[in-house]
């Protein structure tokens, strides 16, 4: 019998590593976004193929949480003190790129939900603007990236001066 509790060790400790941890969010980013428009089309299929229809945007968004994902995972690994900014930064960048992908989808749901006047006008909004929210959202995460990275950047130099002292 294997102990539940060194699988769930093992789970912890694997997801300590950056690129595992940037992967397994970029994985959900993606089931997210199916999830949602299979929900509003109705079936799996269709979703799917609503989904493929956002270009390049199907590899960019979950690329770009991961890459940020990552890197909050590698600064949370080398600091061991307050790292407040980066995540905020981290689950703003990765909620923006959420919230775009259910942006492309929304206009779907009318379909289901004709009634609601309120979705009908966003949806037409959000035809009309998917492409330009999308892109926000994509530079929201290129802007949580560079500030994570700046941040490693500083730490990385405070620890190799505190170490250089200590030695």
């Amino acid at each position: 019998m294997v102990n539940k509790m060194s699988i769930k060790q093992d789970i912890k400790n694997l997801l300590k590593n950056p690129f595992v941890f940037g992967a397994s969010a970029g994985i959900l980013v993606v089931l997210f976004n199916i999830s949602i428009a299979s929900l509003a089309e109705g079936s799996f299929e269709k979703g799917y193929q609503v989904f493929l229809t956002n270009g390049i945007f199907v590899y960019l968004i979950p690329l770009a949480v991961g890459v940020q994902m990552g890197l909050f995972r590698y600064h949370r690994n080398i600091t061991t003190g307050n790292i407040a900014g980066s995540e905020k930064m981290g689950m703003a960048g990765s909620a923006t790129s959420s919230l775009t992908m259910v942006a492309c989808c929304l206009h779907h749901v009318s379909d289901i939900l004709p009634s609601i006047g309120l979705i009908l006008a966003a949806s037409s909004f959000l035809i009309l603007y998917k492409d330009s929210i999308i892109i926000i959202g994509l530079l929201a995460n290129v802007a949580g990236s560079i500030y994570i990275a700046r941040a490693i950047i500083k730490d990385r130099s405070i620890i190799a001066k505190v170490e250089k002292i200590a030695a």
